[in-house]
């Protein structure tokens, strides 16, 4: 399996929604984030020919990332799942993960430091921080059969910028 791993992009300042009247859970993506990611997603194609199942937390700044991802890879289905939020568990995440098949390439669009310890799960075993995904960072994670804790094996890891910088 290939595991893509998505930090949302830029979204509205948290304090400053806040004051607005506004929750966590509903703060949306800036001008500026929709529009990097839009690149950075166009950008993608050029390293994952195809995204078979694309999942997003339920918190709308990863929806609208996943919704910008989905579009530049032909309009495919986004799934949200709660266990993709910034606090949850990580069990119950990694049995749908096994439940994939392995020829199937999977993105998830999330948060940090949910996103760092899923990394450290499935690359060391453990729920440690290895990476700090920026907002709009990418991550691939290859596995040879299914997803099992300490098996997956880092392919890349991209910033924001790097991921807009590469070639169509």
């Amino acid at each position: 399996m290939k595991l893509l791993l998505v930090r949302h992009a830029i979204a509205e300042d948290a304090e400053l929604f806040a004051r607005t009247g506004g929750t966590d859970a509903g703060r949306p993506l800036t001008e500026i984030g929709r529009k990097k990611m839009r690149k950075g997603a166009n950008r993608l194609r050029s390293q994952v020919e195809r995204i078979d199942v694309l999942a997003s937390s339920t918190l709308l700044r990863a929806r609208e990332t996943a919704d910008i991802i989905a579009r530049a890879f032909g309009d495919i289905a986004v799934l949200e799942r709660q266990d993709l939020s910034p606090h949850s568990a990580l069990d119950s995440l990694l049995v749908w993960l096994k439940a994939r098949p392995a020829t199937a390439t999977v993105a998830l669009v999330g948060h940090e430091p949910h996103l760092d310890l899923l990394i450290g799960v499935l690359l060391a075993g453990i729920p440690r921080s290895l990476l700090n995904l920026k907002k709009g960072g990418v991550v691939l994670i290859e596995f040879a059969a299914t997803v099992e804790p300490g098996a997956g094996v880092l392919r890349w890891a991209l910033t924001p910028a790097q991921l807009r910088s590469l070639k169509d």
